[in-house]
């Protein structure tokens, strides 16, 4: 009951406040509080929130291995392809930290295996370099290819 109170209280706040709940959800990813975002997002924050530092909350909860987080950001409609401002997605960070769940999370959501960030590199690349043999598996099989991630070496 106090739970829905806080969020029935969140929901009718001035309308300042949906900036406010955003900033919440930064920090609700950045802990790992799952309960806490699920929260934020049913009162109106906005899913496709970004840190100070231009990183969006889906990139933030990807490269933490939270798969809880990424789910109730996926569920809450956040957009699976956002970058930040390297051009790196919630898949190329799970691929380079190793976060199999994760990667196998993004991938079924519909995550863009071939995207590539600023320095042209994708997830295969990045999951390679790092020698996460699964993840590459992973991705070849969800459709990536080598020629994506050559192109990224060659520029």
């Amino acid at each position: 009951m106090k739970k829905l109170f806080v969020i029935l209280t969140l929901i009718f706040a001035i309308p300042g406040m949906a900036a406010d709940l955003s900033a919440d959800l930064v920090s609700a990813v950045m802990a790992g509080k799952v309960s806490f975002t699920r929260d934020l997002i049913a009162a109106g924050a906005d899913v496709n929130a970004v840190t100070q530092a231009e990183r969006p909350v889906i990139v933030l909860a990807a490269a933490n291995g939270n798969n809880r987080t990424l789910r109730a950001l996926i569920i809450g409609g956040a957009d699976i392809n956002k970058v930040d401002k390297a051009g790196n997605s919630a898949l190329m960070e799970a691929a380079a930290f190793g976060y199999e769940k994760s990667v196998e999370l993004l991938i079924a959501s519909g995550a863009d295996v071939n995207l590539k960030n600023a320095a042209g590199e994708s997830a295969l690349k990045k999951a390679t370099r790092a020698e996460r043999n699964k993840i590459v598996e992973m991705l070849t099989k969800a459709g990536a290819t080598e020629e994506a991630a050559a192109e990224g070496v060659a520029k």
